[in-house]
């Protein structure tokens, strides 16, 4: 098993290495920015239409209102502000330039006047939120950055933010993938069973929705076994 890692490792650079020539090109240079920005290289588009189509798959639709956390430079979020009814996306995310990226990305886009709301915040609960409440939250490929303190704040922001109907939707690293925890990603290993806990102390649900492969993850990246869970208000 540690050689078919070391195997992926050589792949995964080889393949970085590839896409990193874009960046001398100047038509395909400041795709290259923003990819290098979230990751992994060459995967921009097909990430966009994953995030896209998973949150469609649970039932968002134009008129809902969506907050997407650590939304970046808005890899998923260009998707959801073109398909959502205008006002309708929030996006929040505590690294400047990231979001500085996303906001002229908008821009180039035409979608400037789609009115989505972007703020950078270290928590969760921005005073510029309150009295806001949500159809959707969505987290993808974040939560294994979290330690439990954090997923505590969270699920204080579910539950006081998620509409009684309303569903937050993010991924975890799935057991098939446990083998390749690495110390440069900082990854911690949560589980279904260890967020459920901490869910139930603010009274929310956790479902296992299964692997995002289903939902059109790239099949050639790894983390396709990430586990999609969805947290829900207790009736």
């Amino acid at each position: 098993m540690e050689n078919i890692h070391k195997t992926f490792m050589k792949l995964k650079k080889v393949r970085r290495n590839i896409y990193g020539f874009r960046s001398y090109i100047p038509w395909l240079r400041e795709k290259h920015r923003l990819e290098a920005m979230v990751g992994p290289l060459g995967y921009w588009n097909a990430l966009q239409t994953y995030q896209l189509n998973v949150l469609k798959s649970n039932g968002l639709e134009p008129h809902h209102t969506l907050l997407d956390i650590g939304c970046g430079p808005l890899q998923g979020g260009i998707a959801f502000i073109r398909y959502l009814e205008r006002g309708n996306y929030f996006g929040i995310d505590k690294d400047k330039h990231r979001l500085e990226a996303g906001e002229k990305h908008l821009i180039k886009k035409n979608l400037a006047a789609k009115k989505p709301f972007l703020k950078i915040s270290n928590s969760f609960s921005l005073e510029e939120l309150d009295g806001k409440m949500f159809d959707f939250m969505w987290a993808s490929q974040v939560l294994y950055y979290f330690d439990n303190d954090i997923l505590r704040s969270l699920m204080k922001t579910i539950s006081s933010k998620l509409k009684i109907s309303g569903k937050f939707l993010g991924d975890i690293i799935g057991p098939k993938h446990f083998v390749f925890k690495t110390k440069e990603y900082k990854w911690i290993l949560h589980s279904v069973e260890s967020i459920s806990e901490i869910a139930k102390e603010f009274n929310l649900n956790v479902k296992n929705l299964g692997e995002i492969e289903q939902y059109g993850y790239p099949k050639r990246l790894a983390l396709k076994s990430n586990l999609l869970l969805e947290i829900t208000k207790m009736n």
